[in-house]
């Protein structure tokens, strides 16, 4: 029985700093909506946004690895006697509703921040496309310029001696 309640307690441990950073990342995905929102798009501060909520992203992910393998490892001996284990059982169920309400306001602000990017990365590809164009027509601008100078320096000037 104790090595379950170690279990269970090391469970919502980890439960709670799931908890802690989806609530983290949640915040990084509110300042990335921001970021978008702007009227000058600042990549640096973007990847620097992306960089830290990849660092949380990657600890829910280690957090849940974690936990799989020790709720199964318990879940026979707390099927018998729930009752034993049910105020464990509903601080965790708790725990768990709040990380589900947490991923659905990240889902939902994920969406919306990946289609303004897509809006944005789209603008910031034509004004490249537009410059690459504009470059072009320059330094064709100048070859022609240049080819019509030394025609005309070769018809007005003798370069024999």
């Amino acid at each position: 029985m104790s090595d379950v309640m170690t279990t269970l307690s090391l469970l919502s441990e980890g439960l709670e700093k799931k908890k802690k950073s989806l609530g983290e990342i949640l915040e990084y995905t509110k300042s990335q909506e921001q970021l978008l929102a702007e009227e000058e798009f600042n990549l640096k501060a973007f990847n620097n946004i992306m960089k830290n909520k990849q660092f949380r992203i990657d600890n829910v992910k280690q957090i849940d690895d974690g936990f799989r393998p020790s709720y199964e490892r318990i879940r026979g001996r707390m099927e018998k006697t729930p009752d034993l284990y049910s105020q464990q059982i509903n601080v965790m169920k708790d725990r768990i509703k709040a990380i589900g309400d947490l991923n659905v306001q990240i889902q939902v602000l994920e969406e919306k921040n990946f289609n303004k990017f897509k809006m944005i990365s789209g603008t910031l590809k034509d004004e490249v496309k537009t410059f690459r164009t504009s470059k072009k027509a320059v330094n064709k601008y100048y070859k022609n310029y240049n080819k019509q100078h030394e025609s005309v320096r070769e018809n007005f000037f003798d370069s024999k001696k």
